[in-house]
């Protein structure tokens, strides 16, 4: 790790190392639905093409950018923003897994603006322990941190990280250390409104966060990758990310899917959980500890946002897939769905996600953040006839900014997922996903009701 005085601080920054594994050779691809999106759509897959966005790289030595001869980035423009620099080996790796022409899961993605951590945290952008400026304004769509540090300004790093996704909203990806033993550093995944990452492997830090929110659950998901380490993991989901803006950019109907709470629900709720037989949640633990959310499924996520944002109604239902951007008022905000006969509704998926509030609480020449946060709570019921009737489950964390439920049978009938509130006007970001089988009766009666008839066609 490397200290240095940043203006009036010291700052503890590191790469989160990075290291060869199994899924280098096997199918990673597969693992987060990539290869099932691609054979999905073929040739109209996205691939990131449009958008445009931000790599911040904890030094080696003094250099921060990716190599722009190695083949897999040939043609790529890198504009580097924290001086001039030669290739690093860590940032090399990081672009392959997140835009590489082979290896990348966004390989469109053409320009990048490269930071190095420590500029990014103050003159670059963040302006950290500048109480006359605030962070500069980000107009690209993702900042992918692959890097973690330490710091006595933290705090206020990281709040003016928030503040920034909030004001530009900009998809923030940052991680967690490599290895079990790592407490969840400062620097900068104690982030709200960004989307801490872990590594499937489970092989990183854990134990909640200790400032701003003591105890919120990290990471918020997973993911594998094609080197191995967090940081390649970050750069999976900021190259799913990118999937999943370029298509909503290119359709209209999905322009509130854009915003930062939005698609961190969709890439929530499309993860999946059965590789993790120990995941678990309770009540007032939305996330499991190790794994958060599950891992990373884009296929899972391209069928939510294409499924389209659908509104909650007192008189009309929902699909069982599917997003919603509100505003929470003073009233319960809810959702029914329903279940047909013969079906049942498996792996249902929900998250509802908010952005915490950062503010200057000193108008005037200098800044001082501050911020709030609301807490709400997502509850499942059964209903009848867009009555609710039963509680089956609820999710009503006391610290997180994050609610989840998952259920991994719902039987035929009508539901509602009821949003709560203790803030008025307060916008949240909605995502869920299940699949509907064919209940065992009904495939039965139906190979029935065909053998028969094909028996009586050949009687005649």
């Amino acid at each position: 790790m490397e200290s240095r005085v940043i203006g009036r601080w010291v700052v503890t920054i590191a790469i989160i190392a990075s290291f060869p594994c199994s899924s280098a050779v096997g199918g990673w691809k597969e693992d987060i639905g990539l290869t099932d999106l691609l054979n999905y759509l073929g040739s109209s897959a996205p691939n990131g093409t449009g958008i445009h966005v931000s790599q911040i790289e904890a030094p080696i030595g003094t250099n921060y950018v990716p190599n722009p001869t190695d083949p897999e980035l040939a043609g790529k423009t890198f504009i580097l923003n924290s001086g001039p620099s030669e290739a690093s080996w860590h940032a090399t790796t990081v672009a392959k897994n997140f835009y590489g022409t082979a290896t990348g899961v966004a390989p469109g993605i053409n320009s990048i603006s490269c930071y190095e951590a420590g500029n990014y945290l103050g003159s670059g952008f963040l302006k950290t322990g500048n109480s006359f400026a605030p962070p500069a304004i980000e107009t690209n769509r993702i900042q992918n941190h692959s890097w973690i540090g330490e710091s006595s300004y933290a705090q206020e790093a990281v709040r003016r990280f928030d503040y920034a996704i909030s004001r530009d909203g900009f998809i923030g990806v940052v991680g967690l250390n490599n290895y079990a033993t790592n407490p969840v550093p400062g620097l900068m995944a104690h982030t709200y409104n960004g989307i801490t990452v872990g590594q499937s492997s489970g092989d990183h830090s854990r134990g909640g966060t200790t400032f701003d929110g003591v105890g919120r659950i990290k990471p918020d998901l997973v993911s594998p990758s094609a080197y191995g380490g967090v940081s390649h993991s970050v750069a999976v989901v900021s190259g799913a990310a990118a999937l999943l803006l370029q298509t909503a950019t290119a359709n209209p109907a999905f322009s509130n899917a854009q915003k930062p709470e939005v698609m961190k629900a969709i890439l929530m709720a499309g993860a999946t959980k059965q590789e993790f037989p120990s995941w678990s949640r309770t009540h007032t633990s939305p996330l499991d500890p190790v794994y958060g959310a599950g891992e990373l499924n884009v296929y899972n996520s391209y069928l939510i946002l294409t499924a389209g944002e659908q509104t909650a109604s007192p008189n009309s239902m929902v699909s069982t897939t599917g997003w919603d951007y509100n505003s929470i008022g003073n009233n319960p905000v809810v959702y029914f769905f329903e279940i047909q006969e013969g079906y049942t509704l498996n792996d249902f998926s929900v998250v509802l996600t908010w952005q915490r509030n950062v503010y200057d609480a000193q108008p005037g020449p200098q800044y001082n953040f501050q911020y709030t946060v609301a807490n709400m709570s997502l509850q499942l019921y059964t209903a009848i006839n867009y009555q609710l009737d039963s509680e089956i489950d609820w999710s009503d964390s006391p610290v997180d900014n994050v609610e989840h439920i998952y259920a991994t049978q719902l039987t035929p009938g009508q539901y509602a997922l009821v949003i709560r509130s203790d803030t008025a006007n307060q916008p949240y970001g909605i995502a869920w996903q299940g699949w509907l089988v064919p209940e065992p009766s009904y495939v039965f009666l139906g190979t029935l009701a065909i053998t028969l008839a094909i028996f009586a066609t050949r009687t005649k």
